[in-house]
């Protein structure tokens, strides 16, 4: 059913939403859980910005919603999530992985032949055993690396925060001794997910291995709602929550300005497909986009200049990304084994004595079941390559990229070609995915400096939480600010 809008006057409400992203629903959903009119609005014609999935036939498609401004991940690591879960009155249903991380050592790429594979685990324990065989650290030098990831999964928060703006490749230097251990941290984390990893933080690292989190085992896997498929499951809960609580979520009109009543925000402005101007007035404003999206809809001189340095400086450590979305009769046979596939973690490729990042691939359909019809699967391949702002990689090389990961597949599996039944090639726009969250900025608040009223509930918030888990803190910490203002 078609929404009927009334255009003549502005719509009224407790709290007004810009974006209808993760952190919108979450916010939201919290919100009108405590009584607030939460009215939210986005120019996608669905929720979930690029953070959900999208319905393709009869698929769901992870990196599908292209018209999106927030950008996410494409696995939960839930350790702020559950909290958000029980303060909103949802719950997620997530199908926890059981093998997290399979390495493909390839000696070039295009391949010629199958790579060699070797199993991991996201956390200093799982990269131990990859030392020698994924990231070159030679037999004796095995217990520096070890005191290494040591030293980075123990550091406390106080540590984590003063490495922040220090790059992984000055601390390498400064801290490591042998070169060999030295370029093997480089490579693991060129293997959680870096293209660059002597840009990446230091601090950052350490709070993705920190031990810290004593009080809530963090849990890792995929949504697996029974309704939507891939990133959307996590997105739903939050949305039906909002929808029955009276909330409102108007799509396909798209915010252009922060309004202001005096000092104080008081809602925005939002036009239709055809230009028809959408007043929403409210003594609470939230932006669910990330800070180079948020700031544009203020006023030039309400555009903090701390804020105006941490969009730049976050923008210009994006990745776009080439991805393959390949439907599946059945699953593949690996080609070494002869058995059928059984990995649901990640596979991360990399490239010759460098270990050049190759993005990765995975099968959503095994942990998320709406992903794909009854029998049928769906394989995603994603390689993201990080770009400066002046920096774009045309589509003759997009497309070999992609057509030189289909080869490997191919290999890979003997019976691939046999098991596709569609296939189609992705090109996500730089900002793709997450790269920029590893870059050495310390990130911003949630409330405004200067706008009352306005809160930024995105995934470019500084907090230690990690990928997906940021949306659903942002959410939390936005509307937990608003309803300690009341």
């Amino acid at each position: 059913m078609s929404q009927v809008i009334d255009y003549s006057e502005p719509i009224e409400c407790d709290v007004a939403i810009v974006g209808a992203e993760m952190s919108a629903m979450v916010a939201g959903a919290i919100l009108a859980k405590h009584g607030k009119r939460v009215v939210v609005v986005d120019s996608p014609p669905v929720t979930g910005g690029r953070g959900g999935a999208v319905r393709f036939g009869d698929y769901w498609l992870d990196c599908g919603h292209r018209l999106g401004s927030d950008v996410t991940d494409l696995e939960i690591g839930w350790i702020h999530g559950p909290e958000a879960c029980r303060e909103a009155g949802v719950e997620i249903p997530i199908n926890e992985m059981d093998s997290h991380l399979r390495v493909h050592l390839l000696p070039e790429f295009p391949p010629t032949g199958p790579g060699r594979t070797v199993n991991g685990e996201w956390s200093p324990e799982g990269f131990v055993p990859l030392a020698r065989d994924v990231l070159g650290v030679p037999e004796a030098l095995l217990p520096d690396f070890s005191k290494t990831l040591e030293r980075l999964s123990s550091a406390s928060a106080e540590e984590i925060d003063r490495h922040v703006e220090v790059t992984l490749g000055q601390w390498v230097k400064e801290n490591i001794a042998a070169p060999e251990v030295q370029q093997a941290v480089l490579n693991m984390a060129k293997t959680v997910y870096c293209q660059y990893p002597e840009r990446a933080s230091a601090g950052r690292i350490m709070g993705f291995f920190s031990t810290r989190h004593t009080g809530e085992r963090a849990i890792h896997g995929f949504a697996d709602d029974p309704e939507a498929g891939g990133m959307q499951g996590a997105v739903l809960p939050f949305e039906r929550a909002l929808r029955e609580r009276g909330g409102e979520i108007i799509l396909s009109h798209q915010p252009v300005e922060i309004s202001f009543d005096g000092e104080r925000a008081s809602g925005f402005v939002a036009v239709s497909d055809n230009h028809l101007a959408l007043e929403i007035c409210a003594p609470a404003t939230i932006i669910s986009y990330p800070i180079w999206s948020a700031l544009p809809l203020l006023p030039p001189e309400r555009r903090d200049p701390h804020l105006v340095d941490v969009s730049e400086r976050l923008e210009d450590q994006c990745t776009d990304a080439i991805g393959l979305q390949i439907a599946l009769k059945r699953l593949p046979r690996i080609r070494d084994t002869g058995e059928i596939e059984t990995h649901r973690g990640w596979n991360r490729m990399l490239i010759g004595p460098e270990k050049q990042f190759r993005g990765g691939f995975h099968f959503p359909s095994m942990s998320s079941r709406a992903m794909a019809p009854e029998g049928r699967h769906l394989l995603h391949c994603l390689i993201t390559r990080w770009l400066r702002r002046d920096e774009r990689i045309g589509w003759a090389e997009t497309k070999a990229t992609a057509a030189a990961a289909r080869a490997y597949l191919r290999s890979f599996y003997s019976d691939f070609d046999d098991c596709v039944e569609w296939e189609a090639r992705q090109w996500v726009q730089r900002p793709a995915i997450m790269g920029w969250f590893w870059a050495p900025v310390r990130r911003h608040g949630v409330e405004v400096p200067g706008c009352p009223g306005l809160y930024l509930a995105n995934t470019t918030i500084e907090s230690d939480a990690g990928p997906v888990d940021i949306s659903a803190r942002a959410g939390l910490d936005a509307a937990r600010a608003i309803l300690a203002a009341d």
